[in-house]
């Protein structure tokens, strides 16, 4: 490939580009909790190259395609994807937290939280000149900055576990949780005013669902050094953290009955697409929470639950990564 040709790749890279990567992490992280130490090392090795070869990519468009990237970051249909920089940066940096590898997960916390500011900066602008009219075009993938936001809660809480360095966690968890509230709000209201086809309910609405489980990770993680935050703060967290999860627990439903209905009442072929990683992600990370839940409140019941939900995160992960090689090696049209 010629060097014009690939700086043109780098331009064409999607924002939500690193959403394999995060649902590839996460999957190996709860194989990983379930004793499929095989399973969860391929996938992290995995996730860590197409993360490499994504960042490469993405810097190489930072510095050639400025133009393009800044139309990009001044549309709500692409800037909210730009999280999964974010999410994905600290999904590995969890991995990476104990050891000789603690460098690079610091490293990690350091992209993540200078890609977060930044974007959260653009939202502002967006809000600021977008106003009502934003609020129209309000959809699954706006939960990605709680997403994001959550996955620097998890790395601080893995890399750093001093009291100083769990209440900035504890204060950011709190600003997650309060972000996650106003933009199912804001999700709820257009969704009632203008329901989407079925063309436009795409897999991008679990990360509702993914959301609240990473809210319910990070809460779960806070909780395993709760002598070291302040006693008040210590029954909020713990109750927030129940509810989230209950919260979780309650979407699947819907979100399953919205695919049937998508695809098998309504015939929207079930192609390969990047959203179809925004399941993928939501299980495994609901999976992971489910087993931290269980292990910091001691519930029996959530234990037993951990496997069948480990498993079910990889058969999805199985079926999309099936789709995503069907779609790379089916032969192109003349011409194409």
């Amino acid at each position: 490939m010629t060097w014009p040709a690939l700086l043109d790749r780098c331009r064409r890279l999607p924002p939500a580009c690193f959403a394999p990567v995060m649902a590839t992490g996460i999957v190996s992280r709860a194989l990983a909790q379930a004793g499929a130490r095989a399973a969860s090392a391929l996938l992290f090795g995995l996730a860590v190259a197409a993360y490499l070869t994504l960042l490469t990519a993405t810097v190489l468009k930072t510095v050639h395609h400025r133009t393009a990237l800044g139309a990009e970051l001044r549309d709500p249909a692409h800037l909210f994807g730009h999280f999964t920089l974010v999410a994905a940066s600290g999904v590995l940096a969890t991995r990476l937290a104990h050891g000789q590898a603690r460098v690079a997960a610091y490293a990690l916390l350091a992209v993540a939280a200078a890609v977060w500011a930044t974007l959260a900066a653009a939202v502002v602008g967006l809000g600021r000149s977008g106003g009502r009219g934003l609020l129209r075009q309000a959809d699954g993938t706006w939960f990605l900055a709680t997403v994001g936001l959550q996955a620097l809660v998890l790395t601080l809480s893995s890399v750093r576990t001093g009291p100083a360095a769990l209440m900035v966690a504890l204060v950011l968890w709190g600003a997650a949780v309060l972000l996650y509230g106003v933009t199912l709000t804001s999700v709820v209201l257009r969704l009632l005013r203008d329901p989407p086809g079925a063309a436009a309910l795409t897999p991008t609405y679990w990360i509702t669902m993914g959301a609240a489980a990473i809210s319910t990770l990070a809460g779960a993680q806070l909780l395993a050094h709760e002598g070291l935050l302040p006693h008040p703060a210590q029954g909020l967290l713990d109750g927030t953290v129940l509810v989230l999860w209950a919260w979780a627990t309650v979407l699947i439903p819907p979100l399953l009955a919205a695919g049937v209905w998508r695809h098998l009442h309504q015939r929207v072929p079930l192609t390969y697409e990047l959203a179809l990683w925004c399941i993928v992600f939501p299980l495994g990370m609901y999976a992971t929470a489910t087993a931290q839940l269980a292990t910091a409140r001691r519930i029996s019941a959530l234990t037993s639950a951990e496997r069948p939900l480990v498993w079910a995160a990889a058969t999805v992960w199985l079926a999309v990564g099936a789709r995503y090689l069907a779609a790379r090696l089916r032969p192109r049209p003349v011409g194409g």
